[in-house]
């Protein structure tokens, strides 16, 4: 909260601000959302991802709306043990260990089928890619995160422009009847990976302090920052599924890409044969993989030991960097195409957790005595996210099937 003398923040400190949450969410999920939101086609899809904005948003709000600025540190566990009790403390660790190791593996997958499928001659070397990545990867983070924070600007004005060129090429062989698909049955595919793509709330801290805790100016920063990202993202959805055929094509269509975990980059190379696509496509990926990998590797390493250093009495940071990385190496290497599948674990479970239900929850405590206006949005909130958890669960489990055959002409 500003102090009585302090003048309101600026709508330019404002706007600055919310770049921050922009740039969050212009990252890896922007690769998955086409992929997954073609199975129901523009319209299902344009209306399930707004609704997901909603609910990401206000559950924003709700953090943003209870720090406190006394405190040096925030984290979401003592954050949700302070709003929640001990329970929520430990769900919300739990979702963090599935939200990290899950992104971990979600990159490394990533990478190589993308590598792999753009460059014929490397085909069958997805392993050597995924080696090679994870190598550079984590000796970065164990060893060289304060150099790599030193090029981060460069890193994200090559991300913007790799995006946006990407965009704009992509353009050139859009079919507009390909938009008029829709079968509203495969909505609840995009919701996890939509939970993903607008996931940015562990930078709230920042965006608050930045404002001088100004809760009006915040909430004007991070609605300003997710709706350019919404728009973003639905610009880069309407592009792809208006290029990419939904089956039948062979190797091309959206359902192929979605059997084999493939990024959305990969099939329009295919079909644009354009050599700028080609390469801004590969390098927005590998920035925007690279960026998140580094932020939740190093996230991740500093979880891990916080542990070792508790309970085994040891800093040593091979240790801490083999129970940090080797597990989701592993896992990659033994299932090479879980990129959708890993993303959607995440973001259906983990983040769907922390980021609408713990919330929700939050938000019904909060308003039970007054401004009860705001309890059917609370509500609402739960529903959602109790809505989408089990269902990622049951189709990890065999469950529920709900992905049409790939049609391969």
């Amino acid at each position: 909260m500003n102090s009585p003398t302090s003048p309101p923040p600026s709508f330019g400190k404002i706007f600055t601000t919310s770049l921050l949450v922009f740039g969050n969410v212009l990252g890896v999920g922007v690769l998955a959302l086409p992929i997954t939101a073609g199975l129901g086609g523009f319209v299902p899809a344009l209306i399930g991802i707004i609704g997901i904005w909603f609910v990401m948003l206000f559950a924003a709000w709700i953090i943003a709306s209870r720090i406190d600025p006394a405190k040096k540190n925030f984290d979401l566990p003592s954050f949700y043990g302070q709003e929640l009790g001990n329970t929520g403390k430990w769900i919300a660790i739990i979702c963090n260990l599935i939200i990290l190791y899950g992104v971990l593996v979600a990159y490394l997958s990533g990478i190589s089928s993308m590598i792999s499928s753009l460059f014929s001659s490397l085909s069958s070397h997805n392993t050597l890619i995924t080696l090679v990545y994870f190598c550079i990867t984590t000796a970065l983070i164990i060893f060289g995160l304060k150099a790599l924070k030193s090029g981060m600007m460069f890193l994200v004005a090559a991300t913007w422009v790799s995006f946006i060129l990407m965009i704009v090429t992509g353009f050139s062989h859009f079919e507009p009847q390909y938009l008029t698909f829709s079968s509203w049955k495969y909505v609840p595919i995009v919701l996890p990976i939509a939970v993903s793509a607008f996931h940015f709330h562990n930078i709230i801290p920042t965006v608050s302090k930045s404002l001088n805790h100004d809760q009006s100016a915040t909430r004007k920063s991070i609605l300003l920052g997710v709706f350019m990202g919404l728009v973003i993202n639905l610009v880069w959805v309407l592009v792809v599924l208006g290029t990419l055929p939904q089956n039948g094509a062979g190797a091309h269509s959206i359902v192929y890409a979605n059997w084999h975990g493939l990024t959305a980059n990969v099939p329009m190379s295919e079909i644009l044969h354009n050599k700028v696509f080609l390469y801004s496509g590969l390098v927005f990926g590998l920035l925007a993989v690279t960026s998140s990998f580094m932020t939740n590797g190093a996230g991740l390493f500093g979880f891990i030991q916080d542990l070792t250093t508790t309970y085994l009495n040891t800093e040593n940071k091979l240790l801490v960097g083999a129970l940090s990385f080797l597990p989701p190496l592993i896992v990659t290497l033994l299932y090479p195409r879980l990129f959708l599948a890993a993303l959607s674990i995440v973001g259906g479970v983990g983040e769907d957790i922390l980021f609408a239900v713990l919330p929700a929850i939050v938000l019904i405590k909060l308003t039970r005595s007054k401004q009860r206006q705001y309890q059917a949005v609370g509500y609402a909130m739960l529903v959602a996210g109790l809505f989408i958890c089990p269902f990622v669960i049951g189709q990890k489990m065999g469950i529920i099937h709900l992905l049409p055959p790939a049609v391969i002409s």
